[in-house]
């Protein structure tokens, strides 16, 4: 495949992507994306031999470093989940009902079924994986225990329509050509650290940032972002490539999607402080 598009549970599709992009995704997100396609008429299984045999060309070696940053991720996610509440947890509305609390559990926990996983992969890999599916597990449990003993809800009037993000000119990232990539420059302050956890796609679980910026940069765009926290005085440097885009004028979410090379210590400071701000 030259160009790859992907395909979620939903059918929503993010490409063209480059091959490594897509392989990067498909690794770091088990279970979201479900098929895969060069044409966008022809679609095979993710899981199929012939995405596979792609996947899983890599050495010894890469394999060995890419499991152990997977089993960190999966690790880092399940003490975020620790500390939210299930309606947050499970994507759904503090009103939700029984059936969607369950679909949003089945939406987030099919990312760490350890049925997804290579029968080969690394135990502790597996062992990650377990520990989250499980507490997500128990968690959903819970939810529908209570949802069940719970007196019916009284009529109340329609809760307001949800504000649109605001949508910026793409010079707000002050970019920059350089011989490699482009630079960008982007503050992080509570007006905008929505970015790290406003799409449910491109968000800090997956290494991912959104940009709710018009025009939108190209797929494929390489990146080089300075992220200054303005409150904490800090500065992350990473290297990105566009990876989504969003552009239909009805959509809430319209702009385009960078995922990060992001090192885990880094990745757990903008994680903690984006949600420190938007708390604020």
């Amino acid at each position: 495949m030259a160009d790859w598009y992907l395909k979620d549970a939903r059918g929503s599709e993010v490409g063209p992507l480059s091959r490594e992009v897509a392989i990067d995704l498909i690794r770091s997100r088990p279970g979201v994306f479900l098929h895969a396609s060069s044409d966008r008429v022809s679609w095979q299984p993710v899981r199929g031999e012939a995405v596979q045999s792609l996947v899983g060309a890599e050495p010894p070696e890469a394999r060995a470093r890419r499991e152990q940053q997977e089993t960190e991720r999966a690790l880092f996610e399940l003490d975020r989940f620790h500390e939210l509440e299930p309606h947050a947890l499970f994507g759904v509305p503090r009103s939700a009902n029984a059936r969607e609390y369950r679909q949003g559990f089945l939406n987030l926990a099919k990312r760490f079924h350890p049925g997804r996983l290579p029968r080969d992969a690394a135990p502790a890999l597996v062992r990650a994986h377990v520990a989250v599916y499980q507490y997500l597990t128990e968690v959903i449990q819970q939810v529908e225990a209570q949802l069940a003993t719970a007196p019916p809800p009284r009529a109340s009037a329609p809760p307001p329509a949800p504000s649109r993000l605001p949508t910026w000119q793409l010079d707000i990232l002050h970019l920059k050509q350089e011989p490699q990539h482009v630079a960008a420059h982007f503050s992080v302050t509570r007006k905008t650290a929505f970015v790290f956890s406003a799409h449910r796609l491109m968000n800090l679980g997956t290494s991912s940032v959104f940009f709710p910026c018009i025009p939108p940069l190209p797929l494929g765009t390489k990146l080089g972002l300075a992220f200054e926290f303005e409150e904490a005085r800090r500065v992350i440097s990473a290297r990105g490539a566009v990876s989504f885009e969003s552009a239909a004028p009805d959509q809430t979410l319209r702009g385009f999607g960078v995922h990060l090379d992001l090192r885990a210590e880094d990745r757990g400071f903008m994680l903690r402080e984006s949600q420190r701000l938007l708390n604020a």
